[in-house]
């Protein structure tokens, strides 16, 4: 759909766009991450959230590294490729995609890899793309974030009409964000494929690898592997689109890697179903 608004040649459509991403940033992406905070169910099982915890780490270790890789074989900035390289959909696409293949413990799992892949996304992405440490206190997603799990540890639970809105919110934001990312694939020259197809294989299979490796050595099994597993492959994230095109980095490479890592999400999930 998105792609379809290209050819129609709305007027002002680059200021409309500037005003959803404004709107984006500092109100839908802030309440979804705040709803999703407070909805966790973080008291459950410890050791392996700690698991978790640290294959985050090493994920997103490994993709800064992919990400400089990058930038040296292509002569690209660091900062125009690093955010869609080294963070992956793991709210939207990733949580439901646990959900259907390891059930409810693959979606508390799935929650727990979002959570502290959101902070860092949010602290170290946002320092990586604006070349500021400063914007990380900019932005309010960082604040929600943490004023949702300090309601989420006081016991403070949703009621039924919040909860409700949260689903709406949900519902929502990811269609209207990738008509965004559909919009600018138009800019993306036939050329800078074979760029995009490379990006993709160190975010998705990269990551893949890994993990793979990560609970080979740390003997990490059954749903915590799967989880680990399947959200690390996941192609990048919205949000890495959002954030280029608001700090002026090259969010053309961020739709393009989005939009091709899902279509390799149907060979990706089949690997990872058989890894596992």
């Amino acid at each position: 759909i998105g792609w379809i608004f290209t050819k129609l040649k709305f007027k002002n459509a680059e200021l409309l766009i500037n005003y959803f991403i404004n709107f984006a940033l500092y109100f839908l992406i802030p309440i979804f991450v705040f709803f999703a905070m407070w909805s966790a169910p973080l008291s459950e099982n410890i050791v392996n959230a700690k698991s978790i915890f640290f294959t985050v780490l090493a994920v997103c270790f490994f993709g800064v590294l992919f990400a400089l890789m990058y930038s040296k074989i292509f002569k690209s900035n660091f900062r125009d490729v690093a955010l869609p390289i080294i963070f992956m959909n793991s709210a939207y696409l990733a949580i439901p995609l646990n959900t259907v293949f390891f059930g409810k413990d693959g979606t508390f799992y799935a929650i727990i890899y979002n959570i502290v892949l959101t902070v860092l996304h949010f602290t170290f992405g946002l320092w990586f793309v604006s070349g500021s440490l400063k914007e990380i206190f900019r932005l309010p997603v960082l604040y929600f974030a943490f004023f949702g799990i300090f309601l989420n540890l006081t016991g403070i639970k949703l009621s039924v009409g919040l909860l409700r809105f949260s689903e709406i919110l949900s519902s929502v934001t990811l269609p209207a964000m990738l008509c965004l990312v559909g919009y600018q694939i138009h800019s993306v020259s036939v050329s800078a494929l074979k760029k995009v197809f490379v990006g993709v294989f160190f975010r998705m299979f990269g990551g893949l690898i890994v993990v793979y490796i990560f609970c080979e050595v740390f003997n990490i099994t059954g749903t915590v592997k799967g989880v680990c597993l399947l959200t690390s492959s996941m192609p990048s994230a919205v949000n890495t689109y959002i954030l280029n095109k608001k700090y002026a980095a090259d969010y053309s490479f961020a739709s393009s890697m989005i939009a091709v890592g899902l279509m390799m999400t149907l060979i990706v999930i089949p690997l990872v179903l058989w890894l596992k």
